[in-house]
């Protein structure tokens, strides 16, 4: 039962992520980057800090290995979202999805060699099934830009953050909770996020701040990143690895081009052909194959 509701709070938190694109592009049209982070990630911080206030939930984190969280937290959100913002600026998103789709393979490498986790030969065909579903969505997006050196360097430094995030985030499972986990990861990147933004606003930060909120079309899509997204989905991901291996937790970041394609063909009239169909059908099998009871 439990093997059950760790692979459905998997899915759950990557299908969640899949409708992150379209969020962030509604919510940008009324801010920028820095702003959106600030405001995202100080929502999330005020929800979670309620619940401790109001009883709801308790944490502990007294005698614990707290520097392993600390690099969890570091991982993600902070340095994922840097190297990930950094990559797409110096490459173009269809490079940036191939790159992004290479996580499940460098996270199970990591979890063979630092959590000795056992992986059978099988799998790595239907992860490399799944990355070449991903590969062909990220080829009929068709997009333009240069792709820099730097970029590319950046984009690896995403995968590795979040690699190294799913390896810590199973390795403090016996430790912290998933709410532990995902309160430390919302608190580090909160902080982070909303210097940043102060730093490059100035003494505009505030003004934007408030008037984020006057938005009307801005605020769903900004709760939806901030609870949905930063606190639902991430404290699913942090249940999941609790239960799962790494290599089937990863496995299903790769449903994410695929949410995020019928996201935008839904709701912003994308474009659809039977080629897409192919690449989701490849990516869906080797999710399952992965994933699936031996």
């Amino acid at each position: 039962m439990q093997n059950k509701r760790a692979n459905l709070a998997a899915l759950t938190t990557y299908t969640i992520f899949g409708f992150t694109f379209l969020a962030t592009r509604l919510a940008l049209d009324h801010t920028n980057a820095s702003m959106l982070l600030a405001v995202r990630f100080s929502i999330s911080f005020i929800c979670m800090s309620a619940l401790l206030l109001i009883g709801v939930v308790k944490v502990s984190y007294k005698g614990k290995p707290i520097l392993k969280l600390l690099a969890l937290g570091f991982c993600q959100p902070i340095a994922y979202f840097i190297m990930e913002t950094l990559g797409i600026q110096y490459t173009n998103s269809s490079f940036a999805g191939i790159i992004i789709s290479l996580i499940p393979i460098a996270a199970t490498l990591l979890s063979i060699v630092i959590l000795k986790e056992k992986v059978a030969a099988s799998k790595f065909f239907w992860i490399f099934c799944s990355i070449a579903g991903v590969s062909l969505l990220s080829y009929l997006q068709g997009s333009t830009g240069a792709v820099q050196i730097k970029g590319i360097i950046f984009m690896l430094l995403a995968v590795l953050s979040a690699s190294l995030f799913t390896i810590l985030s199973r390795s403090t499972a016996e430790d912290f909770t998933a709410f532990e986990r995902t309160y430390i990861m919302i608190c580090m990147g909160s902080a982070v996020f909303v210097s940043f933004a102060a730093i490059k606003n100035g003494s505009s930060f505030m003004p934007r701040f408030i008037d984020i909120f006057t938005e009307p079309y801005a605020i769903l899509p900004i709760l939806y990143l901030s609870i949905v997204a930063s606190i639902g989905a991430f404290l699913c991901l942090n249940y999941a690895t609790n239960y799962l291996e790494v290599s089937k937790v990863t496995s299903y970041t790769n449903i994410q081009p695929v949410i995020s394609l019928f996201a935008g063909v839904v709701f912003l009239g994308e474009p659809l052909s039977y080629i897409h169909f192919i690449a989701c059908a490849m990516i869906l099998a080797g999710v399952y194959m992965v994933t699936k009871k031996e």
